[in-house]
Order: structure tokens, then sequence, then C-alpha cells
């Protein structure tokens, strides 16, 4: 009886340590993310002169049309501080201007200029056109399944 009560405790040991390891590749993984996505954001900063934020604006500002600052805020999921900001230096490079709606003068659109459409239309391929590509190995099912496993982290993550 007491060893198997021992056997049963090693068990859940043994099970505790195996999750605890899962976790701790699942975190690893996420840096290994993290890194990547700061080494494309720097290099394109670098080559481009703009974030990786600031160029995702410009391309849903060119392919949207003219929107306010909450809708681009939901569109890329980036807060409505982050937004503004990238804004503000998106305006500095006169690549987007701002209007305000002629009815209700509280509401301010954002458009793109000239020079923000010739910027996209030159634009570098960027990191999910890559990962588009790459992800081209993977069969139908497989992407699915990648994507809605992250989606299950994401909201994981929402609770910590």
């Amino acid at each position: 009886m007491i060893d198997i009560e021992k056997k049963s405790l090693d068990d859940k040991i043994t099970a505790a340590q195996q999750s605890e390891q899962r976790s701790k590749s699942i975190i690893l993984a996420l840096r290994k993310i993290m890194q990547q996505m700061d080494y494309h954001s720097r290099r394109l900063n670098k080559c481009y002169g703009l974030t990786v934020p600031q160029i995702v604006c410009l391309y849903e500002i060119y392919e949207n049309g003219k929107m306010t600052i909450s809708a681009l805020s939901k569109k890329i999921y980036l807060s409505m501080s982050t937004i503004v900001g990238v804004i503000d230096r998106l305006e500095e490079k006169q690549f987007v201007n701002r209007t305000r709606d002629i009815q209700d003068r509280r509401i301010i659109y954002i458009d793109i200029t000239e020079k923000g459409k010739e910027f996209v239309s030159a634009a570098p391929y960027l990191l999910h056109n890559r990962l588009n590509d790459n992800l081209q190995v993977l069969t139908v099912e497989e992407q699915i399944a990648l994507a809605n496993s992250i989606n299950v982290l994401v909201e994981l993550l929402r609770d910590i």
C-alpha cells in the first residue's frame, strides 16, 4: 500500500515537473518571437526611418482610406495613446494628415498623403508577408491549428 502511494506521489511530481518544463518552453519560444520581432523592427527603422507600428498604420490607412484614430486603434490592436504618438510622427514626416470633421469638430480623421502612398507602394516586404510565405510549407490544417493555438495563448496571457 505504501509503495502505491509513493509511486502515485512520484507520478504527480513528475507530472508537475513536466508541466513546468512545458511552460518554460512556451515562455522561451515567446521570447524568441519577441526577439525576432524586435530585430525586424530595428532593421526596418534603420533602413526606412519608420517603425513597424508606423508602417502598419500607413498600410491600414492606405488600404482602408480615411479613418479616425479610434477606428485605426481597433483595426491594428494598439492603444489609443500609442496610435496618437505613431500618427504624430507620421504627420511630422508628411506621410499622413489630420482633418477635423466638418459637423463634429471633436472627430479627427487620419488620411494618407501622396508621400505616404508612394512609400507604401515601394514599401519593404513586411514581416507578415514573409511569414505568410514561410507558412506555405505547412498544410492548411497545420496553419489553422497554429493560429488557433496562438489565439488560445493570447487569451491565456490576458488573464495574467
